[in-house]
């Protein structure tokens, strides 16, 4: 389930959130006991701190980003309407903020505001990154969420494409990845030779591994050579997908594969499809039809 809303978890103001046990990643009781994380929307924390509290207690507000979650989001109906369950320990990098619960009513519910970067490369398939880039880009231009960033990063020195008569030039090469909350990696006949390049795979292996991350073509090899692909769902060009198994993924059917924190498509005009299915886990469903419409495009997203 996608959800587009920030998520508030209450703590006692002196807990600590790491434990020994699982580094980076916060493991509250209530995991072991009832096998989730309860959370809340902004507008139902006060009253869950009513309920699960001793009145006057010291509390803090983790708010927690939903993007950055690598489990499972469930949303449970109760007598107070829907609220959500994160299954799983919680990365500290999706905790935004720990605030004081008196400071919450400056805090906002809406999730808006997503930094998307799309890399660019010597022997890439323009295609696989044009493709995307349009529906994204859409986000913010057809005003479904203005804060919404695409930007288009780079390996090395510019020029970074330059292939029959086209040109393509970035603002940044290998920017800090951590700052991103999706990574779109296009394919091309230079993928290959970039995921067999150590220093480029290090680069982009810091990529949060709780975070968004998106292949188009042959991209899903460097998602592969970056780790990404073990146990995991995903597909590739069709000439390409009887590699996909010796980098410890299952080769599964369909122009656009959904296994949570990473997405694949099949080949080039894929990223069309694979450009709408992420406007539709960012920006929702209205987001996703309208800008599929204006872009005249029927496929299924």
């Amino acid at each position: 389930m996608t959800i587009r809303r920030w998520l508030y978890h209450l703590v006692p103001s002196h807990h600590k959130l790491e434990s020994a046990g699982a580094p980076g990643r916060y493991t509250p009781a209530s995991l072991a006991t009832e096998g989730f994380v309860h959370c809340s929307f902004r507008g139902e924390v006060e009253e869950s701190a009513r309920l699960h509290f001793p009145a006057g207690a010291a509390l803090d507000v983790l708010q927690i980003d939903p993007r950055r979650l690598d489990v499972e989001v469930t949303l449970a109906d109760t007598p107070r309407g829907p609220m959500p369950h994160v299954h799983g320990t919680i990365p500290l990098d999706a905790v935004a903020a720990r605030l004081p619960l008196a400071g919450l009513p400056a805090t906002p519910d809406a999730l808006t505001g997503a930094h998307v970067a799309l890399l660019a490369f010597p022997g890439m398939t323009l295609l696989d990154l044009v493709g995307t880039w349009d529906p994204l880009s859409r986000i913010a231009s057809m005003g479904f969420d203005r804060a919404t960033r695409c930007e288009v990063i780079g390996t090395g020195p510019e020029p970074v494409y330059q292939e029959g008569g086209a040109r393509l030039e970035v603002s940044r090469a290998r920017p800090p990845l951590d700052a991103f909350d999706l990574l779109v990696l296009p394919g091309g006949r230079g993928a290959g030779a970039m995921a067999s390049d150590a220093e480029i795979i290090a680069w982009l292996a810091s990529y949060p591994p709780n975070r968004l991350l998106a292949t188009v073509c042959t991209g899903a090899l460097l998602a592969g050579a970056m780790g990404r692909l073990a146990g995991r769902r995903a597909t590739t060009h069709f000439t390409s997908l009887d590699r996909l198994p010796a980098l410890g993924a299952t080769v599964a059917p369909g122009r656009v594969v959904d296994d949570g924190q990473l997405v694949t498509a099949g080949g080039v005009t894929a990223g069309i499809d694979l450009g709408l299915h992420l406007v539709r886990r960012l920006a929702g469903d209205d987001a996703a039809h309208a800008i599929a419409r204006q872009m005249e495009w029927t496929s299924p997203a």
